[in-house]
C-alpha cells in the first residue's frame, strides 16, 4: 500500500513539473512573439516617420537617433566585410 501511495505521489509530482515546464515553454514562445511584434511595430513606425507621415515625440528622438546610428554602423561594417572578402592576401594567387 505504501508503494502505491509513493507511486501516486511521484506521478503527481511528475505531472506538476511537466505542467510547469509546459508553461515555461509557452511563456518563452509568447515572449518571442512579443519581441517580434514590438520590432515590427518599431520598424513600421520608423517607416512612417521617414515618409513624413508621423512625427517623433521628443522622448523618442534619442531612440530614433540610436537606431539610425546603429543602421549606419551596420552598413559600414557590411562594406568593410565586403572589402576584406574582395582582398587577396599577399602571396596568394
Amino acid at each position: 500500500m505504501k508503494l502505491k501511495k509513493w507511486l501516486e505521489s511521484l506521478r503527481d509530482r511528475v505531472v506538476h513539473r511537466s505542467q510547469i515546464g509546459k508553461r515555461k515553454l509557452d511563456r518563452t514562445a509568447a515572449r518571442r512573439e512579443l519581441d517580434h511584434a514590438s520590432r515590427e511595430l518599431g520598424e513600421r513606425y520608423r517607416s512612417l516617420v521617414k515618409l513624413g507621415r508621423a512625427d517623433v515625440p521628443g522622448e523618442l528622438a534619442r531612440f530614433m537617433d540610436a537606431v539610425r546610428s546603429l543602421e549606419e554602423r551596420l552598413i559600414a561594417l557590411d562594406e568593410e566585410i565586403a572589402a576584406l572578402e574582395d582582398e587577396r592576401p599577399s602571396g596568394t594567387t
